[in-house]
């Protein structure tokens, strides 16, 4: 299950999503549990803390300023048992059952597992190397097998699309940013609404940023798939109930995100030496 997508109030956004979810039947947490596995969200959760003691670059902070000191409250914030748990807690909390028995039936096939096998793997790589591959074999099937490469398309609207993704990081990089001004540890001052309003005049760039960086990955990571197994996995992602799951579990990948990031904003002025952002 390949997650790239912040929403703040998640569990009141997202269960508005969930058909009236007073009335439905939440998500059992072992289930639920099992269900991060069979999907590998489990991975896309817990790989938070690599990018995070890469430097978050996703708020703008380059980790260089404090070395190893980073490392250390990277690792302490993003503590993957942790993050696991709030996952769990957000999805009993929003998910429906029908929607975790849905997600676990298609991901326990045969072609679900390959292709969680193949996520999970990409979510471990360089990124760089990564969109690097997915250059190569773009440029060929642009030639070659350009239906391909509108499957790739349509696999992520189906799953969210550009605009979400947008929308999250910006949010994330709102809530980073407030909470380091806070914290007194950045060198501007900005109201919310102002912040706002600068990192917007980004938006379009990062939008064609993040549509072409996805199908790059998805060149990448799919690529010992046949044409057959793609059209498969788009028409499983476009299915209504599916698109429910990843709309439900993108809110709550980037809840816990966002939630990390603006912890560890709120904390650099532990570290030393003290440097601003």
């Amino acid at each position: 299950m390949k997650f790239e997508r912040l929403m703040t109030g998640a569990a009141v956004a997202v269960a508005a999503l969930c058909f009236g979810a007073a009335v439905a039947v939440a998500a059992d947490r072992d289930q639920s549990r099992e269900f991060l596995e069979v999907t590998g969200f489990d991975v896309a959760i817990t790989s938070m803390q690599q990018g995070a003691m890469n430097g978050p670059s996703i708020a703008g902070s380059d980790p260089d300023a404090f070395g190893s000191e980073w490392v250390r409250l990277a690792e302490d914030v993003f503590e993957p048992d942790a993050m696991i748990e709030q996952t769990l807690d957000m999805m009993e909390a929003i998910m429906p059952q029908d929607l975790v028995e849905h997600g676990i039936e298609f991901y326990d096939t045969p072609l679900g597992v390959r292709l969680v096998e193949a996520e999970n793997a990409a979510q471990t790589r360089d990124d760089q190397e990564q969109l690097a591959e997915g250059e190569m074999i773009v440029t060929r099937l642009a030639e070659e097998n350009p239906a391909r490469l509108e499957e790739f398309q349509r696999m992520n609207e189906a799953i969210g699309g550009a605009e979400s993704s947008v929308k999250a990081i910006v949010e994330i990089q709102v809530r980073y940013l407030m909470a380091a001004m806070d914290a007194g540890a950045a060198d501007i001052q900005f109201s919310e609404a102002e912040l706002r309003e600068i990192l917007e005049e980004q938006v379009p760039r990062l939008r064609e940023t993040v549509e072409a960086s996805s199908v790059l990955s998805a060149a990448a990571v799919y690529k010992d798939f046949s044409d057959e197994e793609i059209v498969a996995y788009r028409e499983a992602l476009e299915d209504p109930d599916m698109q429910q799951v990843y709309e439900i579990l993108n809110g709550i990948q980037f809840q816990v995100m966002g939630d990390r990031y603006e912890t560890l904003a709120s904390r650099l002025a532990e570290l030393s030496p003290q440097t601003d952002i």
